[in-house]
């Protein structure tokens, strides 16, 4: 039977440690992340995900943001625990997996409704995979190096280039 489980965490403010409530029965399977700069707390089991994010530090008070049924992705592979997760667009997840005994390991990708959008096998001895916060953004800024040259005008290099 599985228990309630408590997380410790570190105030910054006060320098010390304290217990704080998990968003409920966690059980074995759970992984502890950052989406949209809050704490969140994936939960899994064999027929689903649950992805939990705290709404208040104070009262300690735990959303549930998204509910994946698996038993719906008849193609997605097992797995034992998930590690890492992405928000991508505020509508799709990125989810690196964990199988059982060592096997090889999945970057499963679905939308927060569910829908299974595929997966990636991650083959043992190749690199890691990381998720960060940055992402490429196009600008429609014009940029002073990117300026075009007036017509008939000479290209000369921009100042960065200059001692190369």
């Amino acid at each position: 039977m599985e228990t309630a489980v408590d997380i410790m965490v570190f105030d910054t403010v006060t320098e010390t440690f304290r217990w704080m409530r998990s968003p409920g029965w966690l059980g074995r399977r759970v992984s502890l992340l950052e989406m949209d700069n809050k704490l969140a707390s994936c939960i899994n089991n064999d027929a689903s995900i649950e992805i939990w994010v705290m709404q208040d530090y104070e009262a300690e008070v735990w959303a549930l943001k998204y509910r994946i049924n698996l038993l719906a992705m008849n193609t997605s592979p097992q797995f034992k625990f998930i590690s890492k997760m992405a928000l991508l667009n505020q509508c799709e997840l990125l989810i690196c997996c964990h199988t059982p005994s060592g096997g090889p390991d999945y970057l499963l990708h679905c939308d927060t409704d569910g829908k299974f959008l595929g997966y990636y096998e991650m083959k043992e001895g190749t690199c890691s995979t990381y998720f960060t916060n940055q992402y490429f953004q196009e600008s429609m800024i014009p940029l002073p190096f990117c300026e075009m040259q007036e017509e008939g005008g000479v290209d000369k290099e921009p100042p960065f280039f200059i001692g190369l």
